[in-house]
């Protein structure tokens, strides 16, 4: 059994107490006596639902990278993780997962693996970003051939594609988790599709319809209407007050690292989407001018919400909690009673100190 002290900070209060754990929180004794006396700042264990790659390793480089940039972001606080792979044909894309699903299940409690986010290919050809070019239309074989390989969590696509409509009922009834990104389509369009169930946006603001007053859009739809949405918080992909905006519009926005492989690595030329980006303070970038994914990491994240005026407990909210939610793991992004005992301890300058998966000290 493990204990820790320290203020306990969740996404709908704090205080300072103490926790005990095994690999499920089993008690926490609350100090009234000393809310202001503490050396451990406590929080949920960090969720990422959008995250390429990390340390010089990415997910479509295959099974062993994806372990390596997934043992990076745990160091770094991340207790669950979705690799996200890009728009790249059938055949790579199994090559990049093959092994995973099963390491998943044979490893259950060692991993900060859950499964995969697939961002695309099923993506708008004409808003492709930094996304390579092999965006098509949907199918459903190409969906099923993945998940023999590993449980597809979530899948980011653009509603407005030819044969999208029966391809979202198909993943709802499969329960993937729709998001619309990467995409052209109009207001009437997101609507239609955010009637139908729970849909999140992803990188909201980048890489889709804007919020043209005269000709609505992904955005506009996002802002007016959805529970969930993610965000990229570097501080570059969208400004600070946008994001505060994005916060007080959406009752879920959660935030995502968009990490590529540059991130946690020196400034310089690294390979990404079969282009080459130059890492130069604290951005990816393509041809020096366009931005390809983010070098940051969770971590980095949090503090960044909280140096734009978020409290600790909203950026708990936007770091773990939510993301829970929307993927619907309910056992985590709180320390409460009966939770998973992924934690993450800061000190006051908000340093990890240390990092708990499922109970265990990650050395």
């Amino acid at each position: 059994m493990n204990k820790i002290s320290g203020k306990i900070i969740n996404y709908d209060g704090s205080y300072t107490g103490t926790i005990e754990f095994s690999d499920k929180i089993e008690s926490i004794d609350i100090d009234k006596d000393k809310q202001s006396d503490f050396e451990n700042i406590i929080i949920p264990g960090f969720i990422d639902l959008h995250c390429h790659g990390g340390n010089g390793f990415d997910t479509m480089a295959g099974f062993s990278s994806i372990i390596e940039m997934s043992q990076y972001h745990l160091k770094q606080g991340t207790t669950t993780l979705l690799p996200t792979t890009l728009t790249a044909t059938l055949d790579d894309t199994v090559k990049a997962l093959e092994g995973l699903g099963d390491f998943i299940d044979q490893n259950n409690n060692l991993t900060n693996i859950l499964g995969v986010h697939l961002e695309g290919p099923f993506i708008n050809p004409n808003k492709l970003g930094a996304q390579p070019e092999y965006a098509q239309l949907p199918n459903i074989k190409f969906i099923e051939k993945i998940n023999d390989k590993v449980k597809i969590k979530v899948i980011t696509l653009a509603p407005e594609l030819e044969g999208a409509d029966s391809f979202i009922d198909y993943l709802i009834n499969n329960n993937i988790n729709v998001q619309i990104g990467h995409s052209l389509a109009d207001y009437n369009c997101c609507m239609k599709i955010m009637n139908k169930n729970k849909v999140g946006f992803t990188h909201l603001y980048n890489a889709m319809s804007g919020g043209d007053h005269r000709k609505p859009g992904v955005v506009t739809a996002a802002l007016r209407h959805a529970e969930f949405a993610e965000i990229i918080c570097d501080l570059y992909h969208v400004d600070q007050e946008n994001i505060h905006l994005a916060h007080k519009c959406i009752p879920k926005l959660y935030a995502i690292s968009d990490a590529i492989s540059a991130s946690g690595m020196p400034d310089g030329q690294y390979d990404f989407a079969n282009t080459k980006i130059t890492k130069k303070n604290g951005k990816a970038l393509i041809n020096f001018d366009v931005l390809a994914g983010s070098v940051i990491n969770m971590h980095d994240t949090f503090k960044n919400l909280v140096k734009i005026n978020f409290s600790l407990e909203k950026a708990v909210a936007m770091t773990s909690f939510n993301a829970a939610q929307y993927i619907s793991e309910n056992n985590k992004g709180k320390i409460d009673k009966g939770f998973c005992s992924n934690l993450v301890v800061l000190d006051k300058q908000l340093n990890i100190k240390k990092v708990y998966l499922h109970g265990s000290l990650i050395s």
